[in-house]
């Protein structure tokens, strides 16, 4: 579970521009889960009971824990950072989604998954931790004026593509997963996401100009 503000502290690391805009970002996002996480158990305590539907868990993971969230985020980051160019907003997104996701996520697991079981408090930070460096990366090439003027239409399909799968699969994977299906086939869609993901951040560039 501590997956994600490992890489964080990993990709500061890496970083060679000024990292206070970055820590501030990601206090920033820390700090509006902290309130949020609190509101919710204090104060509207919800617990979703798992039906023995594959579409109805799918849609409530998806909606509640990724879909919502990141749409709140994305909304709120852009409108306080309306005064800077499209190209630094996105640029410096990926730190306020780590900071919110390394409480909201713990909080969600170990709120709602009792009893805890490997595929959450293992599987599950792995592939939102891939999710938003791809949904990051997607963002780039989809928002960044300079950056979609160089697409191709080929291309941009390309990377639409992989925007929204990366934001459906840990879903679906998920709702598998609590369905209680085979589990062998569970962590083959889990291995072959992860895998899919890191050779998207990897290798994806250079896919795109081949195309």
């Amino acid at each position: 579970m501590l997956l994600i503000p490992l890489y964080f502290a990993y990709w500061l690391f890496e970083q060679k521009k000024p990292l206070a805009p970055f820590l501030f970002n990601a206090f920033l996002g820390l700090f509006l889960a902290a309130v949020f996480c609190a509101y919710k158990y204090f104060f509207s305590p919800y617990y979703f009971l798992t039906p023995d539907s594959f579409v109805r868990n799918f849609i409530h993971i998806e909606l509640e824990q990724i879909l919502l969230p990141l749409a709140v985020l994305t909304a709120a980051f852009l409108f306080v950072y309306k005064k800077d160019k499209m190209a630094v907003r996105v640029q410096n997104i990926f730190p306020f989604y780590a900071g919110f996701f390394a409480v909201y996520l713990p909080f969600r697991i170990l709120n709602e998954s009792l009893p805890y079981s490997a595929f959450g408090l293992f599987a599950k930070p792995v592939m939102f931790l891939l999710m938003l460096l791809l949904a990051n990366k997607c963002q780039e090439y989809l928002f960044i004026s300079a950056q979609r003027a160089l697409l191709t239409a080929k291309q941009a399909v390309c990377v639409w593509t992989c925007f929204v799968l990366c934001l459906i699969l840990p879903a679906a994977i998920e709702a598998l997963w609590i369905l209680g299906m085979n589990a062998f086939f569970t962590i083959v869609c889990f291995l072959i996401y992860g895998g899919a993901a890191v050779l998207c951040l990897l290798k994806g560039p250079k896919f795109l100009e081949r195309l």
